[in-house]
């Protein structure tokens, strides 16, 4: 096995946290668990970003739909008015969320490993979605993420090891804040 099961592990409770910190910080009731397939019904698009090393490959895609409640949901995380939401507002949006999302495990694993790339979000359609199967995966992970009611959002990681892979990793207890100052 090239990816130790710690490691497989401690990559699902990075993505987990990726997605927490990226989606569901202004809502603290939202859900995120592992599940063994991606609903694919309603879904239509996938944004998806790579995490690259030379001893590995991680590539994690945010499942969702391209209809009016998510554009409601976006429109919401963004602070936009829904109506001046435009179709490429809306993409980048989502994108910004993956890029947050990969961000988050990105620092996260370079507590591990140094020389990391992160990749720029492509969208792709969901049809895709069991091609990333084929690709030669170690571990695959699929994430179902309760934000609102009717709001069907999942995510798919899945990674490659070139060289054995084994490390442990926590969620920090505490969340750290940036951006305020402290003043004495």
């Amino acid at each position: 096995m090239t990816v130790s099961q710690r490691a497989r592990d401690s990559l699902d409770r990075m993505m987990i946290e990726g997605l927490r910190q990226s989606m569901a910080q202004q809502q603290p009731q939202a859900q995120i668990r592992t599940v063994p397939e991606v609903a694919q019904g309603s879904l239509t698009h996938m944004a998806v970003l790579s995490i690259a090393s030379y001893s590995f490959r991680i590539i994690a895609a945010l499942h969702f739909v391209h209809d009016a409640r998510t554009r409601e949901w976006i429109a919401g995380v963004t602070g936009q008015d829904e109506g001046e939401l435009g179709p490429q507002q809306f993409i980048d949006a989502i994108c910004e969320i993956g890029n947050m999302c990969c961000g988050a495990m990105n620092r996260e694993l370079g507590a591990f490993h140094d020389c990391l790339g992160l990749s720029t979000p492509q969208i792709l359609d969901i049809r895709s979605l069991p091609h990333m199967a084929q690709i030669g995966t170690d571990h695959l992970q699929h994430f179902e993420i309760d934000m609102l009611p009717g709001l069907p959002l999942y995510a798919t990681m899945c990674a490659r090891a070139y060289t054995p892979l084994d490390f442990h990793w926590r969620a920090p207890e505490v969340q750290e804040i940036a951006g305020e100052l402290e003043f004495f």
